[in-house]
């Protein structure tokens, strides 16, 4: 696993998936594949908007206004209360744009969650993905091309990990919303996606 993949998952045993899943209303090995399909969606997106020198330096002052401790990595339960999943909303709204709607309805069917279901998920994901980045530049002490370089380590390390999933997730942001990438064969039983998660 991967740095900021690590630290997040380090934090969601199976008492956190039960919660979510209680949450979600749906089934937990459905969660578990669209919870190891998100994150690297979400990862993946804002490494893309990071690669200009505006977006990195965007996202910095997010993180550093909102984010620059992680402490949202030690009170998950906070995830579940509704200004929460609101905030996240908000993050994937910055991360996807227009997508947004498109990745959520893509990753229910696939998963089996419903798009409801996935869009309230990534809300909870987005931020504890938020607040890894934000203590992982705080530990770094990293400016804006430190944080870039940081993102940029994180997709080779997934990339080296899960070639063709990665590939497919980013086919999916490339996407003009018309479902033409199948996001059913990234979340194929087997994935190694689901490797290393929730031991």
């Amino acid at each position: 696993m991967s740095g900021i993949m690590d630290m997040i998952t380090q934090q969601m045993g199976a008492g956190m998936m039960q919660q979510m899943t209680e949450k979600l209303g749906g089934n937990s090995d459905g969660v578990k594949r669209a919870t190891a399909a998100a994150i690297p969606m979400i990862l993946a997106a804002l490494k893309r908007n990071a690669s200009s020198r505006q977006g990195a330096e965007s996202l910095a002052g997010a993180l550093d206004k909102n984010h620059g401790d992680g402490g949202i990595l030690g009170n998950l339960g906070s995830l579940f209360g509704g200004s929460s999943m609101q905030n996240g909303g908000k993050i994937l709204g910055h991360v996807f744009g227009n997508k947004q709607n498109n990745m959520a309805q893509q990753l229910g069917r696939a998963t089996g969650i419903g798009g409801k279901g996935a869009g309230d998920l990534m809300s909870m994901l987005a931020p504890m993905v938020m607040g890894a980045l934000g203590k992982s530049k705080q530990q770094g002490n990293f400016g804006v091309s430190g944080l870039q370089d940081l993102l940029n380590q994180e997709h080779q390390s997934i990339q080296k990990r899960q070639p063709k999933q990665l590939g497919m997730i980013e086919s999916m942001l490339d996407s003009d919303g018309d479902g033409d990438v199948d996001m059913g064969d990234i979340l194929k039983a087997g994935s190694g996606l689901l490797s290393g998660f929730f031991k």
